[in-house]
């Protein structure tokens, strides 16, 4: 991990190293690297069961390990997590964390969040723009979608705009490899992945119950929502756990005292 703040610890997920913290540890890490004037982009991802199915994809996994923060968004992240023997992880899902980082970001800085959001479809970014200026105090200064053959205009335009807060949701792993790709042109800002965040304001995905959220299973009403795409997905989620449940486990002995 890079320029992480000192008092924070990371615990292996296979090739990943995930923040072992609440998600309080995780607001305060976030905030913490925002504000302390970076001159480059801070970049911080969350990690669930896409990226457990992406971590053969050598560029994926230097990525993440480029990054400033990577947080347990999934409940399969937490469980590989605590075999591997974190002590203080919670599940840090983005619909939930996304709102509370603007928040607290808003509070420090005693005005409006300078927030850019690209992503998803034509049109999706900027109805979930009007979603977060309704719910949050930030100032939308610019929106783009997640379709362009080029991007260089795009990023210049993002420069310019000077944010805060750059949202980019283009679906795990890619939005990290994007992120990668164009690092030195993104602005000197946070950069949140948000997966589809950007469908859960418009309301275009539902949330789970609270019980299935709470029980770290949220993926179950995803995949009733979206068979087609999302099952196929979680299926190899489910050996991707099971993999690397057993790796984590022999780590775990292997450093244990004798």
């Amino acid at each position: 991990m890079s320029a992480e703040p000192s008092r924070m610890e990371y615990v292996p997920v296979g090739p990943f190293m995930v923040l072992d913290g609440t998600q309080q540890d995780f607001l305060e890490a976030v905030v913490e690297h925002t504000l302390a004037g970076p001159s480059r982009p801070v970049l911080v991802y969350a990690l669930h069961v896409g990226g457990l199915n992406a971590r053969g994809d050598r560029d994926f996994v230097e990525a993440l390990a480029e990054a400033d923060v990577v947080y347990a968004d999934g409940g399969s992240v937490v469980s590989l997590a605590r075999l591997a023997g974190a002590r203080a992880i919670e599940r840090s899902p983005t619909t939930d964390v996304g709102w509370e980082v603007l928040r607290s970001l808003g509070e420090r800085l005693r005005r409006p969040v300078r927030l850019a959001l690209l992503g998803g479809p034509s049109g999706l970014a900027e109805r979930a723009a009007r979603v977060l200026e309704a719910g949050a105090a930030v100032q939308v200064v610019h929106i783009d979608h997640g379709y362009h053959e080029t991007w260089s205009d795009v990023l210049r335009s993002l420069r310019e705009s000077s944010p805060d807060v750059v949202l980019v949701g283009l679906g795990a792993p890619a939005e990290m490899l994007w992120c990668r790709r164009h690092r030195g042109e993104l602005p000197p800002s946070l950069v949140l992945t948000c997966g589809g965040w950007f469908g859960h304001l418009t309301g275009e995905e539902r949330r789970a119950p609270r019980l299935l959220r709470r029980s770290g299973v949220e993926w179950i009403a995803r995949v009733t929502q979206a068979p087609t795409r999302l099952g196929p997905r979680y299926a190899r989620g489910i050996w991707s756990v099971a993999v690397m449940s057993v790796g984590a486990l022999r780590q775990r002995r292997r450093a244990a005292p004798r």
